[in-house]
């Protein structure tokens, strides 16, 4: 809120009038100056412009000292925007992302929905009240109220998938469960708990199971299209729909949502769409310009567009956390088990594949390469059938817990499984760049163990992590390979043909 602005009244105890208009920082000192007390109602223009000649206002003391501004201002933002069906907002955690959600439904008003996070919801059989029009309005009224209020960070949504499924009509509940049987395969459909008995209460069945057996990604995709649905409003904002989805279906679902045909086909009553994410999936590919990033520097949240196409790559790379494999879909994915396995392997792929983009992907042990592996398996599918069958590598120490046949059944071929015969990838570095960061001779070096982390020798001590970027900081594409690297450069050039 701009404290600047002549927004600000104050009610006078005598008259029964409202004392204004004044700035904020004049109403904090009239208040100081002991003109009107902590408990006196105060109310700002905008307040007084939703609530109409019944206006209230707030006790002073609850006013929240919210001291940012935004560029463009709201107005401008929200005048630069009409007429574009898709916004899309993108940018780090505490930018401002919900903060400008939240400004923008003030401004829209009651024609407006705002998707909160917090939309997780169960659901069992269903109770047949709707909600009703006037229940909205108290919803927004609410808003209003606490919107400058200290109180105001709500992350509540008031639509929950119990209200919206009972509030859609007959027709409209089909679209829902027919779009959603084509995102997700399943089949969705009404049903009674007692089949001969037509007072008996409603439940959502999911091929075969009541639907409080479903995931709750599967809800809350539910919810989310289901307030597509709704036909009071016509602008609807959306805060980090990737909540619950797996990253195949964010991308099936963002498809459809930026899909201005088949999104009229579905909800023609919604004009105007704005989302804020964390996920490039999210990003509208259709229109770039669509597309903003949002920043906070100091008291000032700025909105811009993305102007060209640099400017989207690198917004799609900062949002994958500099995670290139995802970003620039590389023609094979090799999963190692820690920091220094990823330095050593990534720098001999790109000496001996220089015409293969490589991912070299980190897994925080021998446990976690099977939560990397359904990472893959959520974006790609199938990975049998997937174009990365036969591209995707696994690299093990000799010591490991994980049983092979499951990474088998991962999708990871049994020939791309590689079992490195010792213990430590330090074994596997080229003796002579072992021997020059501890200035022994190469001899020695064959003789070692690796297993102390640090490593010291001749006095000098070395982490496993700093050894690991020494040697590849030297490595050259004339150090021979160890044997058993040089068959996982092999199998690789092989795959990508």
């Amino acid at each position: 809120m701009n404290a600047q602005a002549n927004d600000w009244y104050y009610a006078d105890d005598t008259s029964g009038q409202w004392v204004g208009p004044m700035t904020l920082d004049i109403l904090d000192a009239t208040r100081k100056a002991g003109t009107f007390e902590e408990y006196t109602n105060v109310i700002n223009n905008q307040m007084m412009r939703r609530q109409g000649p019944m206006a209230q206002g707030v006790p002073y003391y609850m006013i929240s000292r919210l001291n940012v501004e935004f560029d463009p201002t709201i107005e401008e933002f929200q005048v630069a925007r009409e007429g574009k069906s898709t916004t899309v907002l993108s940018g780090p955690n505490n930018c401002g992302k919900t903060l400008l959600l939240k400004q923008l439904f003030f401004q829209f008003g009651q024609g407006s929905y705002l998707v909160a996070c917090n939309r997780f919801s169960h659901v069992d059989v269903l109770n047949t009240r709707k909600v009703e029009e006037y229940e909205h309005r108290r919803y927004y009224d609410n808003f209003s109220q606490q919107f400058f209020m200290s109180q105001q960070n709500s992350e509540d949504n008031e639509l929950k998938l119990e209200q919206v499924l009972t509030s859609l009509k007959n027709s409209q509940r089909e679209r829902l469960f027919a779009l959603c049987k084509e995102l997700l395969g399943n089949d969705f459909a009404l049903k009674r708990t007692e089949p001969e008995n037509d007072f008996s209460p409603f439940y959502v069945d999911m091929d075969g199971e009541n639907l409080r057996y479903g995931s709750s990604g599967t809800r809350l995709l539910l919810t989310l299209l289901g307030i597509l649905l709704d036909e009071r409003f016509s602008v609807l904002l959306i805060d980090e729909p990737e909540i619950g989805l797996s990253p195949r279906i964010q991308a099936v679902l963002s498809r459809f949502l930026y899909d201005e045909v088949r999104r009229q086909d579905f909800c023609p009553h919604l004009r105007q769409l704005f989302v804020a994410t964390h996920s490039h999936l999210f990003l509208d590919r259709n229109v770039m310009a669509n597309n903003h990033v949002v920043t906070k520097s100091g008291p000032t949240v700025s909105v811009r567009p993305v102007a060209t196409a640099a400017a989207y790559h690198q917004l799609q790379f900062n949002m994958l956390g500099n995670d290139m494999e995802a970003l620039f879909m590389p023609a094979a994915i090799v999963i190692v088990e820690g920091e220094s396995d990823h330095t050593f392997v990534r720098k001999v792929l790109q000496l001996h594949l220089p015409n293969h983009q490589v991912a070299v992907v980190r897994a925080s042990g021998d446990g976690e390469v099977r939560k990397k592996l359904h990472f893959f398996k959520e974006a790609f599918g199938d990975l049998g059938a997937s174009p990365y069958h036969n591209r995707l590598f696994v690299v093990f120490d000799k010591q490991i817990s994980v049983k092979l046949p499951k990474i088998e059944q991962d999708g990871v071929p049994k020939e791309n499984i590689i079992v490195l015969s010792l213990n430590g990838i330090e074994h596997f570095y080229p003796h002579a760049l072992v021997a020059t960061a501890f200035c022994s001779a190469v001899e020695q070096v064959t003789d070692w163990t690796f297993g102390s982390d640090p490593i010291e020798f001749n006095g000098i001590r070395k982490t496993k992590k700093e050894l690991a970027q020494l040697v590849a900081d030297g490595l050259l594409i004339t150090h021979a390979p160890h044997p058993e690297i040089q068959t996982l450069i092999s199998r690789i050039q092989a795959a990508c043909g």
